[in-house]
């Protein structure tokens, strides 16, 4: 009697631990590098480059919803806002952009310009999703008396500049010989699923 073959799951063991590990990181980042900037959207050009390094290494549907959704229950947790238990959607509405970006560049998350691209789009989602929690709590959108326009611009070039960020760490990775990263993402081979 032959055994039926197995299938592989939708995300391994491996590629979650990296999405947990970049959910980590961008929170980590969100509160240890505070910038006084006050311009608005600077610190995407951190986490939004960590959400390209891991949407591009695992190359599977729905990794950036996983973990736009883990970061953002994470910085509801220990990050806190004036968003209150609402934050996580700030964090999910990146990564599940990135999803739906993800075909219509053709996981080409190395290329600079398209992880660009992806990732102004991606903290423009950010900035839409904050301004929808602010609208809906009646909290004081400070940002919307300064113009909503200079928001949208510094969004969309932080977000840019954090997709460019990460396309560089990826071909970086990408020319490793380190096996980790080398499996991330790869379609299992009809061998491995009938053994």
């Amino acid at each position: 009697m032959t055994r039926p073959p197995q299938r592989r799951p939708v995300l391994t063991t491996r590629e979650l631990a990296l999405l947990a590990l970049v959910a980590g990181l961008v929170v980590l980042s969100k509160s240890l590098l505070r910038m006084p900037l006050h311009v608005p959207g600077h610190s995407g050009a951190i986490w939004i480059a960590l959400y390209v390094i891991g949407k591009g290494l695992v190359r599977r549907p729905y990794a950036g919803t996983l973990m736009g959704l883990t970061t953002g229950l994470l910085a509801t947790i220990f990050v806190g806002g004036h968003e209150g238990l609402l934050l996580w959607l700030k964090y999910l509405a990146p990564g599940a952009v990135l999803d739906l970006v993800a075909p219509v560049i053709r996981y080409r998350f190395d290329d600079p310009v398209l992880a660009g691209l992806a990732g102004a789009l991606a903290h423009g989602a950010k900035l839409v999703t904050s301004l929808v929690v602010t609208l809906v709590m009646g909290l004081p959108a400070g940002f919307i008396t300064a113009g909503i326009g200079v928001s949208a611009i510094s969004h969309t070039v932080f977000g840019a500049l954090g997709g460019w960020l990460g396309s560089i760490v990826l071909r970086r990775l990408r020319r490793t010989d380190l096996k980790f990263f080398a499996d991330i993402g790869s379609r299992p081979s009809k061998e491995g699923a009938e053994t």
